[in-house]
């Protein structure tokens, strides 16, 4: 508006002396202040200045704090009516509007925008509106019937609002191009750690008191092949957390190749790109980010689904109508799709950011979907952290604020145009269209950060092939036996030769089935299984040599009663760094953006994000407590993949942990007290020792920084779980992302010699 009045007067500065008569000055404020103020009024802001005045430094003092314009925007009528509002819309947007100085007169309603509740518009300036909300040709006349000047979309897309339509009528329409790439990017990544490793699932079933692992095999990400299809700035992000961090083995689809996914490093990523067809038959994963036209509609269909590599599992952060969802079910129930999750879903509309819990989902398609095992359906959350919200809130009041002093929306951030104009015909001979694509995906790429120089590779340790020369089979009683374990054992068993015979009991040892060992060689057991002092010597007794620990874990053994008997322990030290390390970065990602939660809540047909905001993950610190193997994967995974500040602590400091690229990750150790009082996220990758139970206590919890997310998948006994449980009440700890705790062993020992044969 300054700027406005500013320009006007400028006009009739012929000679260009800075100073116009008190009579132009007036009808420059009338012609940028229409029926703003009266006559008089104006001559009373005028008459302090004489008849002649310096229009600029009028301006500047108009437009000062506490100045003139500030009381007129607290009175001036600029309605506006927001569809689609949630309690956390209000919340944002009227802080906002107070942080701006705007004083935008709000009419929240809870409806969507349509043909029916259009006449809620009466009286306003502009409307906002968001994803599912539709503004067709008709909403479009009847809303400049009414008045309104602009469709502001608190969103990026704007495939439900006719363009064409709006710029007949004479309405802007803005949206917000850039909300939070990252939380999106983020999102897609977190469904599918989520997916592969079953979170939803295994969180359904502990609450119903089902520890079991029936169900919940995963597999390691490292070295998977994952197909983005769509490469603009969502899908570099996903592609690098993917590459970088778990060092897949990304490649890529898109009509318009990105040169950030393709060139080499250090200025791009090194992912090849593929035809489509050939992504879908080569990967394990695929992650959807391709916007949704009539060229991409059911980009994924029924003929796609015969050429996909089986047991893909697919993700889709995109839009629904990307993918033909009658296909999609087929393709979960005959297996030739492993798993789906899906923040998105074609013909979500009626009901997502919606209650349905008491009423009744028509749509067959999204009622099979949310109860289906190898689904996760959240309810159009990816958006949804607390940097998009402010980003969504000060952009689209930003939008309005344009509109009002008539100088339109601006771009965000100084460089993402905000206003939706009608689609122009394609110049091919001139290659004008995909020029344009190009400028806005470079102009899109100036928000993300920088490529991580390259660190060291970590590598799967590979072991010896297993030689047998014993003559007779070796007697293995087998405790804990979970069908898996039954199923692994054997093949492996089968594939080397080696002349084992194992007896499964799904009984843990313990003193009362210690004697199911009686003619073992040797007994297989797991974490919770008995083998203090006493067991021992009653193995001895019966003839067993050898206590063979399938986990990396041995604090369930007395080592020294074991050594003084002869007895061999052995135990499996790298049994996977890869599956625990992401697995602590699946918990920590779920945990933030609630996925079993959304998950829960849409298998209700509650569809609304009510306490389901989570944040971003770059740029957060996170604190990684015990750097062995485990740790330093998780470490790799948060700094070079999700670009985290990470921090370290262990009573030994390691140069791959903190020497600089690319012979180590550069990560800082400190002290305890720092990492706690800094952390946004605590992961705990240490034994359980002596000095190491309760590491985690009332005290230590009350150093932490309120909010913070502890992870903890390496042993319960490092955790005071009445201090956790005390520290989530109080808000210290904002959530707990556990796939041990300290009194797991009371639900883990099956009915007591219970066999599988």
């Amino acid at each position: 508006m300054a700027q406005t009045i500013i320009a006007q007067c400028a006009a009739v500065d012929k000679q260009g002396l800075g100073t116009i008569s008190h009579e132009l000055l007036a009808k420059a404020l009338h012609a940028a202040l229409p029926d703003a103020w009266h006559d008089d009024e104006i001559e009373s802001l005028l008459h302090p200045w004489g008849e002649v005045v310096e229009y600029k430094d009028f301006v500047s003092w108009l437009f000062r704090d506490r100045s003139p314009v500030r009381a007129l925007r607290k009175r001036s009528s600029f309605k506006v009516a927001i569809f689609s509002c949630a309690p956390y819309d209000r919340d944002w947007f009227d802080r906002t509007n107070e942080e701006l100085g705007c004083n935008f007169e709000f009419e929240y309603h809870s409806e969507q925008l349509n043909i029916d509740t259009v006449t809620r518009a009466k009286g306003c300036s502009a409307v906002c509106t968001f994803v599912n909300d539709f503004a067709g040709e008709d909403v479009v006349k009847a809303l400049a019937e009414e008045g309104v000047k602009l469709i502001a979309l608190r969103c990026a897309g704007f495939d439900r609002v006719d363009l064409r339509a709006a710029k007949d009528a004479g309405l802007t329409v803005s949206r917000v191009p850039a909300y939070s790439p990252y939380a999106v990017g983020e999102h897609a990544v977190a469904l599918m750690l989520s997916l592969n490793r079953r979170i939803p699932n295994a969180y359904r079933n502990s609450r119903l008191g089902n520890f079991k692992l029936d169900g919940q095999l995963g597999c390691d990400m490292y070295k998977k092949r994952v197909g983005i299809i769509g490469t603009g700035l969502i899908g570099t992000i996903a592609a690098t957390v993917l590459k970088k961090g778990f060092e897949c083995d990304v490649v890529a689809y898109d009509v318009f190749p990105n040169p950030k996914i393709s060139d080499p490093a250090p200025d791009g990523l090194g992912i090849p790109y593929l035809d489509l067809d050939t992504v879908l038959a080569t990967s394990d994963f695929i992650s959807l980010h391709a916007p949704l036209l009539p060229t991409t509609k059911h980009m994924i269909n029924a003929e796609k689904l015969k050429i996909m590599k089986k047991g893909i599992q697919i993700v889709n952060t995109s839009r629904g109508g990307l993918i033909d969802t009658t296909a999609l079910i087929q393709g979960l129930k005959d297996g030739t799709i492993a798993g789906a999750a899906m923040d998105v879903v074609e013909g979500e509309a009626p009901y997502f950011f919606r209650d349905f819990s008491t009423s009744c989902v028509t749509d067959d398609n999204i009622a099979t979907l949310v109860r289906m095992p190898n689904v996760i359906l959240t309810p159009h959350l990816a958006f949804f952290t607390q940097e998009a919200l402010k980003t969504i809130s000060d952009t689209t009041l930003k939008s309005m604020q344009g509109i009002r002093e008539g100088t339109g929306p601006p771009k965000q951030n100084g460089v993402l145009d905000t206003v939706c104009l009608p689609p122009e015909a394609p110049k091919e001979d001139k290659g004008g269209y995909a020029a344009s694509r190009n400028k806005e995906r470079s102009q899109r790429m100036a928000f993300m950060k920088e490529l991580p120089a390259p660190g060291p590779e970590l590598k799967e340790k590979v072991l010896p092939a297993l030689e047998n020369a014993h003559s007779r089979p070796f007697r293995v009683a087998f405790y804990s036996a979970m069908p898996h374990d039954k199923e692994v054992f054997e093949n492996m068993n089968e594939e080397f030769d080696a002349n084992i015979t194992f007896q499964f009991y799904k009984a843990a040892l313990c003193s009362d089935s210690v004697v199911l060992a009686q003619g073992a060689d040797a007994v297989c057991v797991f974490v919770h299984d008995d083998c203090s002092a006493e067991i021992l010597a009653t193995l001895k007794d019966f003839g067993v040599k050898m206590v063979a620990l399938r986990c990396g874990g041995f604090n369930n053994v007395d080592v020294e009663k074991a050594e003084e008997l002869g007895l061999v322990i052995t135990r499996v030290p790298a049994y996977s760094a890869f599956g625990s390390g992401e697995h602590a970065v699946a918990l920590a990602t779920s945990v933030n953006r609630s996925i079993p939660q959304a998950a829960e809540g849409t298998r209700r047909a509650n569809f609304t994000l009510n306490g389901l905001q989570g944040f971003d993950m770059v740029g957060k610190k996170v604190g990684i407590i015990g750097t062995g193997r485990t740790g330093c994967v998780v470490a790799r995974i948060f700094k070079n993949g999700y670009r985290c500040e990470v921090m370290a602590h262990d009573i030994e400091e390691k140069g791959l942990v903190r020497d600089p690229p690319p012979a180590g990750l550069g990560i800082p150790y400190v002290s305890l007290d720092e990492l706690f009082r800094t952390s946004d996220i605590i992961c705990l990758h240490v034994p359980l020792l002596q000095e190491t139970v309760k590491l985690i206590n009332a005290e230590s919890i009350a150093k932490m920084k309120p909010g913070v997310i502890l992870v903890n998948v390496s042993r319960g006994g490092l955790v005071d779980t009445r201090a956790l449980i005390d520290g989530l009440r109080k808000g210290i700890i904002g959530g707990a992302g556990l796939d041990v705790v300290a009194e797991e062993w009371r639900c883990a020992t099956p009915s007591l010699g219970a066999q599988f044969r």
